[in-house]
């Protein structure tokens, strides 16, 4: 091998190398000479090839045709269920119920056709002896009954519901309260009290005569009395004739006796008691030669009881007799 190799060649010699013989990994290098080249640095690593990048984009082209599949789902998923419940109101309106009681109804009618199934399905599984099974459909068929009892309990809760809206539909409506006028205060005065309410004639009338009025603010029975006379007369009330007449009424039955106040009680002699006409001077109570007059006992009395001196209830009852106004007492 010496042929082949000179490692101790000196520095102006030849080095002859043996490409046929394995490098010894313990035969140690020689040191490079001065001006030699130093080894050549590693380069970086190369960069992916060409076929990676190609599957990286077609990864990402198929994650996107998912997502547009997935989006694409979603959006049909929710016009479906638009279309149902735009379809499912419809058919609430036309049956003229509300929509959750024909939700609960359609429920109800699901909820008993799976019941069906189940119950199919458990015979089914007692013939083929599959007890397990059937009795895992039994199960399922009671949960499914504690489920339509809530429906129906449901149903007729919106059932009863309905009736009453309906009822009450029909019932008529109560008007507004109109706001209560407020009632003007009443006055103090008596005679204004009585004065009010009236009409501007009655006021007047009553004004021109207050003695007609009590002092309670109440109006005297002589001039109701009047008043009704004057009714039955034919007057109508708060005309002119009218007021004429309860005037001349009311002045014939009050006393002449020198301008004073009557006494109280009835100072009309409309209260006694009205008999016959045409009693003469013989029958008592007539007018007698020479202008006498001839009372009854009875006259004497109800002059005693009125308060008022024999002779002047004798010319107030002679006046009102021969003015037709009563009738003669016997």
């Amino acid at each position: 091998m010496a042929d082949d190799v000179n490692p101790t060649a000196g520095e102006n010699e030849d080095l002859i190398v043996n490409l046929d013989e394995e490098d010894n990994p313990g035969a140690t290098q020689a040191a490079p000479s001065e001006g030699a080249k130093p080894p050549p640095v590693p380069s970086p690593s190369a960069p992916p090839a060409a076929q990676d990048g190609l599957a990286e984009l077609n990864r990402q082209v198929n994650a996107e045709r998912a997502e547009r599949v997935r989006v694409t789902q979603i959006a049909q998923t929710i016009a479906r269920e638009r279309d149902e419940a735009i379809a499912f109101a419809q058919e609430a309106e036309r049956r003229g119920v509300f929509t959750y009681a024909l939700y609960t109804e359609n429920q109800i009618k699901a909820v008993q056709d799976k019941m069906v199934a189940l119950s199919n399905g458990a015979e089914q599984a007692m013939v083929d002896g599959d007890f397990k099974r059937a009795q895992a459909l039994n199960l399922e068929i009671g949960r499914l009954g504690g489920n339509l009892a809530v429906l129906e309990r449901d149903q007729a809760v919106l059932v009863q519901q309905r009736q009453n809206a309906e009822a009450q539909a029909r019932q008529p409506r109560p008007q507004p309260q109109q706001p209560q006028q407020q009632r003007p205060a009443q006055p103090t005065d008596p005679f204004e009290r009585a004065l009010a309410g009236k009409s501007p004639a009655a006021q007047q009338f009553l004004r021109k005569h207050p003695e007609l009025v009590r002092s309670d603010g109440t109006i005297k029975r002589a001039a109701l009395d009047a008043h009704e006379r004057a009714l039955d007369e034919g007057h109508q009330a708060d005309s002119a004739g009218y007021f004429d007449y309860i005037e001349r009424s009311i002045m014939a039955q009050t006393p002449q006796n020198g301008g004073n106040p009557p006494p109280r009680g009835n100072p009309t002699l409309s209260g006694a008691a009205p008999v016959a006409r045409g009693a003469g001077p013989g029958g008592g109570g007539g007018v007698g030669a020479g202008g006498t007059f001839t009372m009854t006992p009875k006259m004497r009395r109800l002059a005693e009881e009125q308060g008022v001196e024999p002779r002047e209830w004798a010319r107030n009852y002679v006046r009102l007799l021969n003015e037709g106004r009563i009738t003669p007492i016997t």
